[in-house]
């Protein structure tokens, strides 16, 4: 089973951790945080954003041990060199964060784990029988106000604009428009997004993906 370390950021917020947490098993994955890490799990008062719906705190990944000699990962900076020893402890293939430009690519390559954004990484792993569990179980606890499906996909494409357009064809509507910039980098590290092979050279990984893959 592939490990996907999820960061800090990543785990505050409820809809993308739960796509992470609840589809990660029938996809493939099991979405993992830090023992020492604090929890990002608070209930939300109902909002008419149905993706901010209190649902999403009732999902929270298993903790693992905290990683050890953080001060090895030179190039990467402050409480960050912990969360990447952290991912290291748990086997990790995958650091899940929304800030990959924040961890050095030579740090990444050093314990094999590549740095993604979630909605890049959940374009490419999370199947669509697994993402259509995850919007029914929101679906069916959002009932102030209440959603649909077809609503409660249009509203995804607002944080991940890359898991709407794949899963695009479950639902007969149009996305939310993303008040969000572009991250710059959406990925770093040597490990394929698909296949997971380690390549020589990480330039040869086109968002993430290796040759073949592509």
């Amino acid at each position: 089973m592939t490990i996907a370390f999820l960061d800090t950021n990543v785990l505050a917020k409820p809809v993308t951790r739960t796509l992470l947490m609840v589809g990660g098993m029938p996809s493939g994955f099991q979405a993992v945080e830090s023992r020492c890490r604090t929890r990002s799990g608070r209930p939300h008062a109902p909002t008419s954003d149905p993706t901010e719906a209190r649902p999403g705190a009732l999902w929270l990944p298993p903790r693992t041990q905290s990683g050890d000699r953080p001060e090895r990962f030179a190039g990467t900076k402050g409480a960050d060199r912990q969360i990447l020893a952290d991912a290291a402890a748990a086997q990790a293939s995958f650091l899940i964060t929304e800030d990959v430009d924040d961890y050095a690519l030579d740090d990444l390559t050093s314990v094999d784990i590549s740095a993604v954004n979630p909605d890049l990484f959940l374009a490419e792993r999370l199947t669509q029988d697994a993402y259509a569990t995850v919007i029914d179980l929101f679906v069916e606890r959002q009932v102030n106000p209440p959603t649909t499906p077809a609503g409660f996909h249009a509203a995804i494409a607002r944080q991940h604009p890359r898991v709407f357009a794949a899963h695009a064809d479950l639902y007969d509507t149009e996305p939310a428009p993303s008040p969000r910039p572009k991250p710059a980098v959406i990925f770093r590290g040597a490990r394929c997004l698909r296949c997971e092979t380690i390549v020589t050279d990480p330039a040869t990984l086109i968002e993430g993906l290796c040759p073949t893959c592509r």
